[in-house]
């Protein structure tokens, strides 16, 4: 019998198999080869039909953050929450981790329950944790077209304090899921955005933040970047929330590589190379393949897929990528508390699922002891930054943090509304 190369398969026996991608079938015959083709726009989510997401509006870089580009209806089917009022979506310009403007869609939702506290009713911005990268990912699609686990718990209570809530698609127009500059961004332009929407009522409101996980690091890097980005907004941001979020980059990589969490990092790691494009340099032909597959897929996929605890390495030409120039980069511009011009302008309450307090093994991902660090940092740099732990490990932490949390934003609120400063959580 002649060979299998010369019958049009591969050494290895492997046959050309009609209606299979070309290159899948490379990267099965040569898996470690660089792959041959690393175009940015190959690992981008795929586009919909709504234009809302495909077509937005020009970008003037002269335009104020913030600045609100379009406004249309929305409506919140009740398996998502009930209690819910008017809702509109904004298309918010706001910069991206390189300080270029872009567009990201943004969700104002108003309670049917009057506001019956002192002052103006409250915004909290809620960072949801999207960890996902297309573009259905987003939660102003997702929250007004499927069910998604976090809505019901998290925006439910939201609505039932009376509190005006704004959701933005923080990860951008590219699915940039953990980029954490880019993240930060968005959130307080959402805010400042909302703010300015008459038909909201909000314009003398005061703001707080809470994010968890993927949200916690929209969250966190709200804090870190607020006081340089928008310091106006120290006038009335009493507060920012944020939790299992992975504060040391480097440390989560090696954390997380070849363990039931891989699945979330390589979306996390393929969402920030979406801002860092040189980073696909790297790619193997099976990063490659994996890479583009993953393109459009949520945390329902991303979460799971971490049953596949194959290690980053094997996905690049290099079984060390995090030493790469390009990764270090990275690493070094999204990692939170790691820069000491950049400090939180108002309070700060960092959370983690902690086993020291509580019942439980604590955040097996991102460990409460690096959350309890950051606040030394921060408070060391003149911030004033609290720490909660709360019951459970990183999953179940999503549905045990958001009461302590938000009784920590009441209380800010309070104070607000009161005109008295907060307390020294640093002492």
């Amino acid at each position: 019998a002649a060979p299998a190369a010369a019958q049009g398969g591969s050494a290895a026996g492997l046959p050309d198999l009609p209606g299979v991608d070309p290159e899948l079938i490379e990267a099965v015959r040569h898996p470690f080869e660089p792959a041959p083709d690393t175009s940015p726009e190959r690992y981008l989510p795929s586009p919909t039909p709504d234009p809302w997401y495909s077509d937005p509006p020009a970008l003037d870089p002269a335009t104020p953050n913030g600045a609100i580009l379009a406004t249309r209806d929305a409506h919140i089917p009740w398996f998502n929450s009930i209690g819910v009022g008017r809702t509109w979506q904004m298309l918010v310009q706001t910069r991206d981790s390189h300080d270029r403007p872009v567009a990201v869609p943004s969700t104002v939702v108003e309670p049917v329950l009057p506001w019956r506290g002192p002052g103006p009713r409250p915004i909290v911005s809620f960072a949801v944790a999207i960890d996902g990268l297309g573009n259905t990912c987003q939660p102003s699609w997702a929250m007004t077209q499927k069910l998604n686990i976090q809505f019901p718990p998290i925006l439910q209570v939201l609505v039932a304090r009376g509190y005006a809530v704004v959701v933005t698609d923080f990860q951008g127009p590219k699915g940039a899921y953990g980029a954490m500059r880019l993240n930060g961004h968005a959130v307080l332009d959402g805010i400042r955005a909302a703010r300015a929407f008459a038909p909201a009522g909000l314009q003398d409101s005061p703001a707080a933040v809470f994010g968890y996980s993927g949200g916690g690091i929209a969250a966190s890097g709200a804090a870190q970047l607020q006081a340089t980005y928008a310091p106006e907004m120290s006038e009335y941001l009493v507060g920012i929330g944020a939790g299992g979020a992975p504060l040391d980059l480097a440390e989560a990589l090696e954390n997380l590589d070849g363990t039931v969490g891989a699945g979330l990092m390589r979306a996390a790691v393929f969402g920030i190379a979406r801002e860092y494009p040189e980073m696909y340099g790297l790619l193997n032909r099976t990063g490659d393949v994996v890479a583009r597959e993953m393109r459009d897929w949520c945390a329902e996929v991303n979460t799971p897929a971490g049953i596949v605890t194959a290690p980053l390495g094997l996905l690049t030409t290099t079984p060390d990528p995090v030493s790469d120039p390009r990764v270090r980069r990275m690493i070094e511009e999204n990692s939170i508390g790691r820069r000491p011009d950049e400090v939180p302008g108002v309070p700060v309450a960092i959370f983690s699922a902690d086993r020291e307090h509580f019942p439980g093994i604590g955040d097996q991902f991102f460990p409460e002891a690096r959350a309890e660090e950051l606040r030394s940092r921060w408070c060391a740099a003149g911030a004033n930054v609290d720490y909660l732990g709360v019951a459970g490990e990183h999953v179940t932490g999503m549905f045990t943090a958001p009461r302590p949390v938000l009784d920590w934003i009441d209380r800010r609120f309070d104070e607000y509304e009161a005109g008295r400063p907060p307390p020294d959580f640093c002492r």
